[in-house]
Protein backbone atom coordinates (compact mmCIF):
# COMPACT_ATOMS: atom_id res chain seq x y z
CA UNK A 1 0.00 0.00 0.00
CA UNK A 2 1.35 3.42 -0.98
CA UNK A 3 0.81 6.18 1.54
CA UNK A 4 -0.35 8.72 -1.05
CA UNK A 5 -3.18 6.38 -2.07
CA UNK A 6 -4.72 6.45 1.41
CA UNK A 7 -7.46 8.97 2.25
CA UNK A 8 -7.50 11.01 5.43
CA UNK A 9 -10.59 9.07 6.52
CA UNK A 10 -8.62 5.81 6.34
CA UNK A 11 -5.39 7.21 7.75
CA UNK A 12 -5.68 5.58 11.18
CA UNK A 13 -7.09 2.25 10.05
CA UNK A 14 -4.88 1.49 7.04
CA UNK A 15 -1.55 2.98 8.09
CA UNK A 16 -0.72 1.13 11.28
CA UNK A 17 2.41 0.33 13.25
CA UNK A 18 3.58 -3.29 13.31
CA UNK A 19 5.09 -3.46 16.78
CA UNK A 20 6.48 -6.94 16.09
CA UNK A 21 8.48 -5.54 13.13
CA UNK A 22 8.80 -1.77 12.91
CA UNK A 23 10.96 -2.17 9.79
CA UNK A 24 8.22 -3.99 7.85
CA UNK A 25 7.21 -2.34 4.52
CA UNK A 26 3.61 -1.91 5.67
CA UNK A 27 4.47 -0.55 9.14
CA UNK A 28 4.24 3.15 9.93
CA UNK A 29 5.33 4.79 13.16
CA UNK A 30 3.52 7.93 14.26
CA UNK A 31 4.23 10.63 16.80
CA UNK A 32 1.54 9.29 19.16
CA UNK A 33 2.87 5.73 19.04
CA UNK A 34 6.46 6.87 19.50
CA UNK A 35 5.47 9.24 22.33
CA UNK A 36 4.18 6.27 24.35
CA UNK A 37 7.83 5.53 25.13
CA UNK A 38 8.05 8.77 27.06
CA UNK A 39 5.97 7.21 29.83
CA UNK A 40 6.24 3.50 29.11
CA UNK A 41 8.90 0.81 29.23
CA UNK A 42 9.94 -0.84 25.99
CA UNK A 43 8.43 -4.08 27.31
CA UNK A 44 5.04 -2.48 27.82
CA UNK A 45 5.26 -0.66 24.47
CA UNK A 46 5.88 -3.92 22.63
CA UNK A 47 3.65 -6.40 24.42
CA UNK A 48 0.88 -4.35 25.98
CA UNK A 49 0.23 -1.30 23.81
CA UNK A 50 -2.11 1.41 24.94
CA UNK A 51 -5.68 0.55 23.96
CA UNK A 52 -7.54 3.26 22.12
CA UNK A 53 -10.88 4.05 23.70
CA UNK A 54 -12.43 7.33 22.59
CA UNK A 55 -13.19 9.68 25.46
CA UNK A 56 -15.84 12.42 25.31
CA UNK A 57 -13.02 14.94 24.78
CA UNK A 58 -11.68 12.92 21.84
CA UNK A 59 -15.16 12.63 20.34
CA UNK A 60 -15.60 16.39 20.58
CA UNK A 61 -12.20 16.99 19.01
CA UNK A 62 -13.00 14.60 16.17
CA UNK A 63 -16.30 16.39 15.54
CA UNK A 64 -14.73 19.85 15.35
CA UNK A 65 -11.85 18.52 13.26
CA UNK A 66 -14.25 16.95 10.77
CA UNK A 67 -16.52 20.00 10.57
CA UNK A 68 -13.58 22.33 9.87
CA UNK A 69 -11.10 20.32 7.81
CA UNK A 70 -13.17 17.62 6.06
CA UNK A 71 -16.80 18.81 6.07
CA UNK A 72 -17.50 16.60 3.07
CA UNK A 73 -17.00 13.57 5.35
CA UNK A 74 -19.41 14.61 8.12
CA UNK A 75 -22.21 12.29 7.01
CA UNK A 76 -19.77 9.41 6.64
CA UNK A 77 -17.75 9.87 9.84
CA UNK A 78 -20.22 11.33 12.36
CA UNK A 79 -23.04 9.36 13.93
CA UNK A 80 -25.74 11.17 15.92
CA UNK A 81 -26.97 8.78 18.58
CA UNK A 82 -30.67 7.89 18.52
CA UNK A 83 -30.37 6.80 22.16
CA UNK A 84 -30.43 8.95 25.29
CA UNK A 85 -28.32 6.37 27.15
CA UNK A 86 -26.64 3.02 26.53
CA UNK A 87 -28.29 0.93 29.22
CA UNK A 88 -30.28 -1.32 26.90
CA UNK A 89 -28.82 -4.17 24.88
CA UNK A 90 -29.94 -2.54 21.63
CA UNK A 91 -28.24 0.74 22.50
CA UNK A 92 -25.00 -0.94 23.55
CA UNK A 93 -24.87 -3.03 20.37
CA UNK A 94 -25.45 0.05 18.21
CA UNK A 95 -22.75 2.03 20.03
CA UNK A 96 -20.20 -0.79 19.89
CA UNK A 97 -20.87 -1.37 16.18
CA UNK A 98 -20.27 2.30 15.36
CA UNK A 99 -17.10 2.47 17.44
CA UNK A 100 -15.74 -0.74 15.89
CA UNK A 101 -15.70 0.91 12.46
CA UNK A 102 -14.20 4.15 13.73
CA UNK A 103 -17.26 6.39 13.76
CA UNK A 104 -17.58 9.40 16.06
CA UNK A 105 -20.71 9.18 18.20
CA UNK A 106 -22.33 12.37 19.48
CA UNK A 107 -25.73 13.76 20.41
CA UNK A 108 -27.68 16.25 18.34
CA UNK A 109 -27.03 18.91 20.98
CA UNK A 110 -23.27 18.24 20.73
CA UNK A 111 -23.43 18.49 16.96
CA UNK A 112 -25.18 21.85 17.18
CA UNK A 113 -22.49 23.10 19.58
CA UNK A 114 -19.81 21.73 17.25
CA UNK A 115 -21.20 23.89 14.46
CA UNK A 116 -20.86 26.93 16.72
CA UNK A 117 -17.27 25.97 17.54
CA UNK A 118 -16.41 25.51 13.87
CA UNK A 119 -17.84 28.94 13.05
CA UNK A 120 -15.61 30.44 15.73
CA UNK A 121 -12.58 28.86 14.08
CA UNK A 122 -13.46 29.59 10.47
CA UNK A 123 -15.22 32.94 10.75
CA UNK A 124 -15.12 34.75 14.08
CA UNK A 125 -11.42 34.61 14.96
CA UNK A 126 -9.65 36.58 12.21
CA UNK A 127 -6.24 34.88 12.53
CA UNK A 128 -7.72 31.40 12.55
CA UNK A 129 -10.17 32.15 9.72
CA UNK A 130 -7.34 33.38 7.51
CA UNK A 131 -5.36 30.20 8.12
CA UNK A 132 -8.32 27.91 7.38
CA UNK A 133 -9.27 29.86 4.27
CA UNK A 134 -5.84 29.60 2.67
CA UNK A 135 -4.76 26.08 3.58
CA UNK A 136 -4.63 22.56 2.25
CA UNK A 137 -6.34 20.38 4.84
CA UNK A 138 -5.69 16.89 6.22
CA UNK A 139 -2.53 16.28 4.21
CA UNK A 140 -0.98 12.84 4.72
CA UNK A 141 2.81 12.84 4.85
CA UNK A 142 5.16 9.88 5.12
CA UNK A 143 8.86 9.20 4.81
CA UNK A 144 11.66 7.21 6.38
CA UNK A 145 13.50 8.65 9.35
CA UNK A 146 16.63 6.77 10.37
CA UNK A 147 15.48 3.73 8.41
CA UNK A 148 11.95 3.55 9.87
CA UNK A 149 8.78 4.62 8.07
CA UNK A 150 6.80 7.41 9.70
CA UNK A 151 3.40 8.87 8.95
CA UNK A 152 1.76 12.16 9.82
CA UNK A 153 -1.54 13.92 9.17
CA UNK A 154 -1.17 17.68 8.79
CA UNK A 155 -4.34 19.51 9.77
CA UNK A 156 -3.54 22.69 7.85
CA UNK A 157 -0.79 23.50 5.35
CA UNK A 158 -1.16 27.18 4.37
CA UNK A 159 -0.42 27.67 0.68
CA UNK A 160 2.63 29.83 0.04
CA UNK A 161 3.64 30.02 3.72
CA UNK A 162 6.65 28.62 5.55
CA UNK A 163 4.76 26.90 8.38
CA UNK A 164 2.42 24.02 9.16
CA UNK A 165 -0.55 24.27 11.50
CA UNK A 166 -2.19 21.89 13.96
CA UNK A 167 -5.62 22.27 15.55
CA UNK A 168 -5.94 21.43 19.24
CA UNK A 169 -9.22 21.43 21.16
CA UNK A 170 -8.74 21.56 24.91
CA UNK A 171 -10.86 21.57 28.01
CA UNK A 172 -7.84 22.36 30.14
CA UNK A 173 -6.32 25.65 31.27
CA UNK A 174 -7.00 28.02 28.35
CA UNK A 175 -4.07 30.36 29.01
CA UNK A 176 -0.65 30.76 27.44
CA UNK A 177 0.84 28.98 30.46
CA UNK A 178 -1.71 26.21 30.04
CA UNK A 179 -0.76 25.79 26.40
CA UNK A 180 2.92 25.52 27.34
CA UNK A 181 2.11 22.78 29.84
CA UNK A 182 0.05 20.92 27.25
CA UNK A 183 2.95 21.06 24.79
CA UNK A 184 5.24 19.44 27.35
CA UNK A 185 2.72 16.90 28.65
CA UNK A 186 1.52 15.68 25.27
CA UNK A 187 4.71 16.11 23.26
CA UNK A 188 3.37 18.60 20.75
CA UNK A 189 6.94 19.87 20.20
CA UNK A 190 7.84 16.32 19.13
CA UNK A 191 4.93 16.37 16.68
CA UNK A 192 6.17 19.68 15.29
CA UNK A 193 9.73 18.43 14.80
CA UNK A 194 8.59 15.20 13.16
CA UNK A 195 5.97 16.78 10.92
CA UNK A 196 8.33 19.43 9.59
CA UNK A 197 10.99 16.78 8.91
CA UNK A 198 8.45 14.58 7.10
CA UNK A 199 6.99 17.48 5.14
CA UNK A 200 10.38 18.77 3.99
CA UNK A 201 11.43 15.26 2.99
CA UNK A 202 8.36 14.77 0.80
CA UNK A 203 7.99 18.40 -0.37
CA UNK A 204 11.54 19.59 -1.21
CA UNK A 205 10.07 22.28 -3.46
CA UNK A 206 7.94 23.67 -0.62
CA UNK A 207 9.92 23.41 2.61
CA UNK A 208 8.55 24.69 5.90
CA UNK A 209 10.48 25.85 8.98
CA UNK A 210 7.79 26.99 11.42
CA UNK A 211 4.90 25.36 13.27
CA UNK A 212 1.74 27.02 14.58
CA UNK A 213 -0.98 25.65 16.85
CA UNK A 214 -4.58 26.84 16.74
CA UNK A 215 -6.04 26.23 20.18
CA UNK A 216 -9.75 26.14 20.85
CA UNK A 217 -11.52 25.80 24.17
CA UNK A 218 -14.00 22.92 24.21
CA UNK A 219 -16.23 24.98 26.49
CA UNK A 220 -18.54 27.81 25.35
CA UNK A 221 -17.95 30.34 23.91
CA UNK A 222 -15.24 28.17 22.22
CA UNK A 223 -12.51 30.79 22.38
CA UNK A 224 -9.67 30.52 19.86
CA UNK A 225 -5.98 31.43 20.18
CA UNK A 226 -3.27 31.08 17.52
CA UNK A 227 0.26 30.42 18.78
CA UNK A 228 3.63 29.53 17.27
CA UNK A 229 6.26 27.16 18.65
CA UNK A 230 9.71 28.63 19.21
CA UNK A 231 12.31 27.24 16.80
CA UNK A 232 14.33 25.89 19.75
CA UNK A 233 11.32 23.84 20.88
CA UNK A 234 10.92 22.41 17.38
CA UNK A 235 14.60 21.41 17.35
CA UNK A 236 14.27 19.90 20.83
CA UNK A 237 11.19 17.99 19.70
CA UNK A 238 12.98 16.40 16.77
CA UNK A 239 15.93 15.56 19.03
CA UNK A 240 13.58 13.85 21.48
CA UNK A 241 11.91 11.92 18.65
CA UNK A 242 15.28 10.67 17.39
CA UNK A 243 16.31 9.65 20.92
CA UNK A 244 13.11 7.65 21.44
CA UNK A 245 13.43 6.16 17.96
CA UNK A 246 17.00 5.09 18.75
CA UNK A 247 15.79 3.21 21.84
CA UNK A 248 13.05 1.55 19.82
CA UNK A 249 15.34 0.54 16.96
CA UNK A 250 17.91 -0.96 19.33
CA UNK A 251 15.26 -3.01 21.10
CA UNK A 252 13.85 -4.23 17.77
CA UNK A 253 17.24 -5.11 16.33
CA UNK A 254 18.26 -7.01 19.47
CA UNK A 255 14.75 -8.37 20.01
CA UNK A 256 15.13 -7.38 23.64
CA UNK A 257 12.36 -5.37 25.23
CA UNK A 258 13.44 -4.46 28.77
CA UNK A 259 11.09 -3.60 31.59
CA UNK A 260 11.43 -0.41 33.61
CA UNK A 261 14.94 -0.08 35.14
CA UNK A 262 15.83 -3.65 34.12
CA UNK A 263 19.21 -4.80 35.52
CA UNK A 264 19.30 -1.71 37.74
CA UNK A 265 18.25 -0.94 41.30
CA UNK A 266 17.33 2.74 41.40
CA UNK A 267 17.72 4.61 44.68
CA UNK A 268 14.57 6.60 45.37
CA UNK A 269 13.83 9.71 47.38
CA UNK A 270 10.46 11.16 48.19
CA UNK A 271 9.38 14.27 46.27
CA UNK A 272 10.59 17.61 47.59
CA UNK A 273 7.10 18.55 48.77
CA UNK A 274 6.95 15.43 50.93
CA UNK A 275 10.33 16.10 52.52
CA UNK A 276 9.22 19.65 53.28
CA UNK A 277 6.40 18.26 55.40
CA UNK A 278 9.02 16.91 57.82
CA UNK A 279 10.23 20.45 58.43
CA UNK A 280 6.65 21.63 59.04
CA UNK A 281 6.19 18.94 61.69
CA UNK A 282 9.17 20.11 63.73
Amino acid sequence: MKIHEVSSADYHTLLRCNRADIFAPESYLSKSVLWELNSSSLFKWRFHPREFSPTPAMQWGSLVDCLTTTPELVEEEIRISPFSSYRTKEAKEWRDEQLSVGKTIITQAQFDEGVKASEMLMQTNVQSAEIFDGSLKQVIIGAKISGVQFKGLVDLAPVGKDYLVDLKTTGMDFTLEGFSKAIANFGYHVQAGLYLALWNSTHPEDTRQRFKIVWQSSQPPYEVCVTELHRDEIAAGLKTALRLLGKLKHAAQEDHWPMLAENETPILNRPVWAAMQDEDDV
